[in-house]
């Protein structure tokens, strides 16, 4: 039974989760500088004295978004289930999981780059990325050391992150709205030729 002033663990994270969806609402619709936090806090039916328990800041609030919107345990549980007997189907199921993860998230990844662009210098560092990129470089590291790929293992899961990136930015000019596995099949058989041992 929980006392007066206590909270549960759930209703925590059920404050949380009603914070960081009302943010990115906002932040996705009108920017982070057009946002404030007695909107969010409005907007998740909790004050902001609330708000500022949960997160301190506005900033450390961008920060837990940009984290949750990454998907890194998600990206590790795939990465733990791939057969490898096929190494190009094992791509061929991280770029559509990828490409399918990012256009959910397109709308934060374009918050992000815009807090990126601006350039403040108490901008978070957003860790997701970096940790995505260096599960990647795992499982590339373990393709190059079985002798199946070629290349600088971090660079090679650089290049893959990136061109699936570049792929769901740019899908617009190449009149793409959903992704099109014939696409991805394509980009993942350039990508494998360029690093097949």
């Amino acid at each position: 039974m929980l006392t007066t002033g206590q909270r549960s663990h759930a209703g925590v994270e059920e404050t949380r989760g009603k914070i960081l969806a009302a943010a990115r609402d906002l932040f996705e619709r009108n920017g982070t500088r057009g946002t404030t936090t007695r909107e969010v806090a409005e907007r998740a039916g909790v004050n902001e004295a609330t708000l500022f328990r949960h997160f301190g800041s506005k900033r450390a609030l961008l920060d837990a978004m940009r984290e949750q919107a990454c998907g890194v345990e998600h990206l590790r549980s795939i990465l733990a289930t791939l057969p490898g007997l096929d190494f190009a189907a094992d791509l061929r199921t991280l770029a559509y999981y990828t490409v399918e993860h990012m256009l959910t998230k397109r709308a934060m990844m374009c918050v992000s780059l815009a807090e990126d662009a601006a350039g403040t210098d108490d901008a978070p560092e957003w860790r997701g990325p970096s940790q995505i990129h260096t599960d990647l470089a795992a499982y590339f590291t373990a393709k190059f050391e079985a002798g199946q790929i070629r290349g600088e293992p971090t660079l090679v899961a650089r290049y893959f992150m990136g061109i699936l990136f570049s792929y769901v930015v740019g899908r617009k000019l190449w009149h793409s709205e959903v992704p099109d596995r014939a696409v991805l099949d394509a980009i993942v058989d350039v990508f494998i030729n360029g690093v097949s041992a």
